[in-house]
């Protein structure tokens, strides 16, 4: 029996681009959009991790707070090297 799937109500993040996934996969193939979704949401939770593990192996280097946009590819800090001294 065919079916057609559609999304009607989501809480992917906006990043994702799951309009285009759907147009691709969801008329034939659920299973391959399945598995784009998952790559595309275990890549964010992996880059998420990454930035929470850099900032406790790291903190004692990091001045303030690190900076990311909502998909955590992008990050922006400032850190102290250490065993230099002065303001430079």
């Amino acid at each position: 029996e065919f079916r057609e799937f559609r999304i009607l109500r989501h809480s992917i993040p906006p990043f994702i681009p799951l309009e285009r996934l759907s147009r691709e996969f969801l008329p034939s193939d659920l299973r391959g959009f399945l598995d784009a979704l998952f790559q595309h949401l275990n890549a964010f939770v992996g880059r998420r991790r990454q930035l929470e593990q850099f900032q406790e192996e790291f903190s004692e280097w990091l001045e303030g707070i690190p900076q990311r946009n909502s998909l955590c590819n992008l990050l922006s800090f400032r850190c102290r090297i250490p065993g230099k001294s002065g303001n430079s």
